[in-house]
């Protein structure tokens, strides 16, 4: 018989509001003008199982709530405080596509002895609610002094349903090497340019270079346009024919392109690069 058990996994830790007030002169406390925002964090949560000793007599199933604290940039400007979040390193690529301003957790960080209040339709903090429009608080000091303070925060980073863990197989033709073969079980990540541009490296397995670089866009019609990635250290073209590809219904890319090492026609390098998604 399965066993099932319930753990509370905390990702990263939240430093929350009105610590060490008792370790302050009351006075100065009940004094105190200070009304800021000085921190807004997101914070998101999500269930996750795991299946230990699968397939036998002693399976079980763990099921963690996880919490993780979205990575951001932050200005404050006058009353007004603008995140731009982003995920961080080691953010589950099947939750990526989950995450919603819509339903988020919020925090502020506020000075000792303050307390902070939604204005209007703002969340309550430390509860999932709504950030894709800019929200109001009031921060009142310990003296009574208010402020009101908003919150703006930017889309989130967009994410491909292409982007992931890919097999990688194929060959590379090499104008002074000849030909070589990727070594099996080769794995690489397609990362998100835009909603349908994807950014890979050239031969890795082969140069170990990672500034050669690439741009796979995927067409309505699920041809693949392959373009060159400004940033990379070299010029890489798609091959006007075999005609690259991605196949939906096997998530796999079959891709056909080449760059001349050093701009030099004479130095070719040729590639077959079959991404395959691995779940």
């Amino acid at each position: 018989m399965k066993k099932y058990s319930f753990q509370l996994l905390m990702v990263s830790v939240i430093s929350l509001l009105m610590t060490s007030c008792l370790k302050k002169d009351l006075p100065e406390m009940k004094s105190s003008s200070l009304n800021s925002i000085s921190d807004f964090n997101l914070i998101y949560k999500y269930i996750d199982t795991v299946i230990d000793n699968p397939g036998t007599a002693k399976e079980t199933t763990r099921i963690l709530v996880k919490t993780v604290q979205l990575s951001k940039t932050r200005t404050i400007s006058n009353d007004t405080v603008y995140i731009s979040p982003s995920f961080p390193a080691g953010f589950p690529r099947k939750e990526k596509a989950k995450v919603t301003l819509s339903n988020i957790v919020g925090y502020a960080n506020i000075p000792d002895a303050a307390i902070i209040s939604p204005v209007s339709s703002a969340p309550e903090l430390g509860k999932p609610g709504n950030y894709a429009a800019p929200v109001r608080y009031e921060v009142t000091a310990a003296n009574g002094s208010k402020k009101s303070w908003v919150i703006a925060v930017a889309p989130l980073p967009v994410v491909s349903k292409w982007e992931g863990i890919y097999t990688e197989t194929g060959t590379l033709d090499h104008s002074t090497a000849g030909l070589q073969t990727c070594p099996a079980n080769y794995t690489q990540e397609l990362i998100t340019v835009t909603a349908n541009k994807l950014k890979a490296t050239a031969g890795f397995w082969y140069f170990n270079n990672a500034a050669i670089t690439y741009f796979i866009t995927i067409n309505a019609d699920n041809s693949v346009t392959i373009s060159s990635d400004p940033n990379a250290s070299v010029v890489v073209q798609q091959q006007p024919s075999p005609a690259s590809t991605y196949d939906p219904v096997n998530k796999k890319f079959n891709l056909y392109y080449f760059y001349y090492s050093g701009g030099d026609p004479a130095n070719w390098r040729k590639f077959n690069t079959v991404f395959t998604y691995k779940p």
